[in-house]
């Protein structure tokens, strides 16, 4: 009894060794440089040779998706038609195939394909920014986001007014670049935006603006334009202050002649300011000078050039009395007035 029980199961695995030895099936692939929306075909053959097989079950996946349904089938081979889709980027892809009549511990699976799509981000970058305003000195930092990086990747630039931004600190992580900047005076009221661009996805897109703005104060003192004005009575004579820069915001110009305020002939311009006036015989040796000021939040700034003498070429009034004068107003009077003196006489001979 034994003996036959051994011989009939030795039988059926003979026969079931027979009758499910499926090969491998192989997978092909249409095309792995597909733009999204463009359609994928993946083929998966079995080659039997002579041997004969029979009806086939056929089992698709990618990534976590089963897309058995999907796919049409042949005598010993099937396809799966998909359209190229961000989601499938990365993702492999592999057949399986067993005898219809088999549990799925027949199965054999064929070789793995990854899929490679082309994509463009679907939105225009984003920039926010947690500050637009700052003193001199801070940072400011600027962020750009993305819904996705694209594949191949996007390049991200900066440019701030017409230029694009080289040598500063930029970080590119993920779908995000930041651009972190130390404020100064170069800055204040530039326009600086982002741009995400792929020439192999014609994809070029500008992210909305922001305008920055850096409160700062000019470097050193104002400074005049002469130390001597020799003129004649009753003539025009101009004066004139300038700063390397005006600050933000923007200082206020002062006169003063013999540490009296001066209230006409003032003209301010984007770098300056100028006094002029008709010189009498009462100005001779008058003292002038030029204050610039500025008054924020963030600090102050009050600074006075130095002076410069007016001296009329027509007198022959002494310089002895300005000498003993005691100057008690702003700025700085370093002026010799012997020198002085000496420079008038010759004027006159």
């Amino acid at each position: 009894m034994m003996l036959q029980c051994s011989i009939l199961l030795l039988f059926i695995v003979t026969i079931h060794g027979s009758v499910f030895q499926v090969p491998s099936p192989f997978l092909t692939l249409s095309s792995n440089n597909m733009t999204e929306g463009q359609s994928i075909t993946l083929t998966c053959v079995v080659y039997p040779g002579s041997t004969q097989l029979p009806p086939l079950t056929w089992f698709w996946k990618c990534g976590n998706d089963n897309l058995t349904g999907n796919a049409t089938t042949g005598l010993h081979n099937t396809a799966l038609k998909i359209k190229a889709d961000r989601k499938y980027n990365g993702e492999t892809c592999f057949c399986k195939v067993r005898p219809s009549s088999a549990n799925d511990s027949y199965s054999k699976m064929s070789n793995h394909v990854t899929i490679n799509v082309k994509y463009a981000p679907k939105t225009i970058p984003f920039l926010n920014t947690t500050s637009t305003a700052v003193v001199a000195g801070e940072e400011i930092t600027l962020q750009c986001t993305l819904d996705s990086m694209g594949n191949p990747q996007i390049r991200w630039t900066w440019k701030c007014g017409r230029y694009t931004v080289y040598n500063r600190r930029i970080v590119n992580m993920n779908a995000t670049t930041k651009l972190i900047l130390e404020a100064d005076s170069n800055l204040n009221e530039k326009i600086c935006h982002c741009v995400a661009r792929s020439y192999q996805l014609n994809y070029e897109a500008a992210s909305n603006s922001v305008s920055l703005t850096v409160y700062y104060f000019p470097d050193g003192y104002p400074e005049i334009d002469r130390s001597v004005f020799f003129v004649n009575k009753n003539t025009p004579v101009t004066l004139r202050c300038s700063l390397n820069s005006l600050g933000n915001p923007p200082v206020v110009w002062y006169w003063y002649c013999d540490n009296k305020p001066i209230l006409r002939g003032i003209k301010n311009t984007n770098f300056g300011s100028s006094l002029t006036m008709i010189a009498q015989l009462s100005d001779h040796n008058t003292a002038c000078h030029c204050r610039a000021k500025s008054e924020s939040q963030w600090g102050s700034y009050d600074k006075n050039s130095s002076k410069a003498l007016i001296t009329i070429r027509s007198t022959r009034l002494s310089t002895e009395k300005r000498e003993n004068k005691n100057d008690t107003g702003g700025g700085q009077d370093n002026l010799n007035y012997s020198t002085l003196r000496e420079e008038s006489s010759h004027s006159k001979e």
